[in-house]
């Protein structure tokens, strides 16, 4: 009895479940937002050569035919790659969006990367005629449309074998755009005043950004944030390409950290990374599980082609992006891409080839899991990400989708969104019920749906997808139940019929890096509404984890420290990710 009322004095007696916690952080940097002093287009272009020299070229490129700003021999010294490039650009269906379809008046357009075709960049793996002759992936960036153009080209047979558009999504940045945003990053006298020192180089220069309620955001306009670090603070220039100025500048704490850690070559562990994770699909069989895997260019591990005892499971699931925003009341961060160490247009690099490990649980291995882990080096000095993706099989037939960040980032204020595509194979027609409390409720139209305003069962699912047999998977969402240290995932849940133009091959970043709605980039896919009932599916799980870097509550965080006189590595994974059970 005393117990009793002692648990009802706590939260009731019975089974306490895991809460989920956000610890309150001071950001001494509040107030140090400072918008760049409008100049002049012309009086930047005065000051800065290579700005003028870029403009000029975009000016050129409006007025040739087809007004594309292609990439230079310097850029592409491989024949092969310039041939694809000329390939593309004559191909009336990659052309589609580069003038006014109402007044045939040019668009910007800019081609940002060209490529060899890598396993990822095909659905499910599915190369195609690439499987027999090599392949180039030639991608271009739309500046009015905000949108990018993707071809793959067969330059053995001089044709253009496909075309794809992705709205709303940039490439990663060629680098000379990387340098052209540190060139006008350093040139700014507010900058400049804080550095004292024209030769300093930004020790961050190649990630993408957003800054809300700024032409970045209002406008999609491309931007890039050079970032400056130094002992416990880093500096944000952020660089507008579309207008090609300075938008503002912010500090951020990185939080006290220890002795920096040692970097060592690792050109020849990338390139046999390369060469037996990225260029092949590989497969893997255990404890009745069978898939196929291959690291894609962008979008982290890929899993297709998933069994279990023979049936089919998942089509494939990947991660997409991952978006770290930083300041809740600004509202500017990062968007991480994760894969290939060599030829890709990943920031966050694979870190060797995926693992398998048990999983063991009252001393009983219960099933595995396939592991990939992304660094960015020298991770973990402050600036740089590492993000791991963790597959889950069971032998009773559950898995799991799961993925951490391991800290350090730019700051202590770091909101980490990753953004997953899960596409279950229940069936070609199925259907989606969410749990309302008393009984379950099936979507008819495409939605979207936070956890926390959802209702769970009192097994904790949520979400349950059928096929027309019957069979199918309830989603767990992760809420701190799962043993690894993750507080909750707090995350945005979203259903869209499928399509395989909306992210099934490699993607380019999606969405915005720091919006704190639902506005993360699937939501292009369910707006408007399309009917859901008796369609192939897919879920898109995006969690939303707050780092912490005060000593005691450390999560999403990592740091050198001491220990027995020399460096050691301590880290504070946040997980997340769903559970997925099969209904019986």
């Amino acid at each position: 009895m005393i117990l009793c009322l002692v648990s009802l004095w706590l939260g009731g007696c019975g089974e306490q479940k895991p809460q989920s916690v956000i610890l309150p952080t001071v950001d001494k940097f509040t107030d140090t937002s400072q918008l760049a002093t409008p100049v002049p287009r012309e009086q930047l272009q005065s000051q800065i050569p290579e700005l003028a020299a870029y403009f000029q070229r975009v000016q050129a490129a409006l007025q040739a035919d087809p007004p594309i700003l292609l990439l230079d021999d310097k850029a592409l010294p491989d024949v092969a790659a310039q041939a694809a490039q000329k390939l593309a650009i004559a191909n009336p269906d990659f052309l589609k969006f580069t003038r006014n379809d109402k007044t045939g008046e040019a668009l910007r357009n800019e081609i940002m990367n060209v490529r060899k075709a890598l396993p990822g960049d095909f659905s499910a793996g599915n190369r195609g005629p690439c499987a027999q002759t090599e392949c180039w992936r030639v991608e271009m960036y739309h500046y009015f449309h905000n949108a990018s153009t993707i071809a793959f080209v067969d330059t053995a047979k001089q044709q253009v074998l496909g075309v794809s558009r992705q709205n709303f999504a940039q490439p990663d940045l060629p680098a000379h755009l990387v340098e052209l945003a540190s060139v006008i990053a350093g040139a700014s006298p507010g900058i400049q005043a804080i550095l004292q020192d024209r030769e300093r180089q930004p020790d961050k220069k190649e990630f993408k950004t957003a800054l809300q309620e700024s032409m970045c955001e209002r406008s999609h306009h491309l931007c890039v944030a050079p970032t400056y670090v130094f002992e416990n603070d880093a500096l944000w220039a952020i660089v507008d390409l579309t207008d090609g100025k300075l938008v503002g500048s912010r500090w951020t704490d990185l939080g006290n950290s220890g002795p920096k850690t040692v970097v060592t070559e690792r050109s020849l562990e990338n390139e046999t990374t390369f060469r037996n994770f990225c260029e092949k699909v590989n497969s893997l069989g255990q404890d009745g599980w069978k898939m196929d895997y291959v690291i894609t260019g962008s979008d982290g591990l890929q899993l297709s082609n998933v069994t279990f005892n023979g049936k089919t499971v998942l089509k494939n699931a990947k991660l997409l992006d991952w978006h770290v925003s930083y300041s809740t009341r600004e509202g500017f961060g990062y968007s991480d891409a994760i894969g290939c160490p060599l030829f890709s247009a990943a920031v966050v690099i694979a870190y060797n080839g995926p693992k398998t490990e048990p999983i063991v649980k009252d001393g009983q291995e219960v099933g595995f899991a396939v592991v990939q882990d992304f660094r960015q080096p020298p991770w973990p000095t402050p600036c740089n990400y590492r993000y791991v993706q963790r597959f889950e099989f069971y032998k009773d037939g559950r898995f799991r989708v799961a993925q951490a960040d391991f800290g350090r980032g730019c700051g202590t204020d770091g909101m980490y969104r990753p953004v997953v595509r899960i596409d279950l194979d229940t069936g070609a027609a199925q259907n989606v019920a969410e749990w309302d409390g008393k009984q379950w409720q099936i979507w008819d139209k495409e939605q979207w749906r936070l956890q926390d305003d959802g209702k769970l069962t009192t097994e904790g699912f949520q979400y349950r997808v059928l096929g027309n047999d019957g069979a199918g998977y309830y989603v767990e969402p992760g809420r701190g139940q799962f043993g690894d240290g993750g507080r909750g995932d707090k995350a945005f849940t979203y259903f869209s019929a499928y399509k395989p133009e909306e992210g099934e091959q490699d993607t380019v970043t999606i969405g915005s890096c720091c919006n704190s709605d639902h506005r993360q980039g699937p939501e292009q896919f369910i707006e408007p509404a399309e009917p859901l009932q008796d369609k192939d599916v897919v879920l898109w799980y995006v969690p939303q984890m707050k780092n912490d870097g005060n000593p005691g509550s450390e999560y999403c965080w990592a740091d050198t420290r001491v220990k027995d006189g020399v460096a050691n590595v301590e880290v504070w994974p946040c997980w997340s990710g769903p559970m997925f059970v099969p209904v019986k």
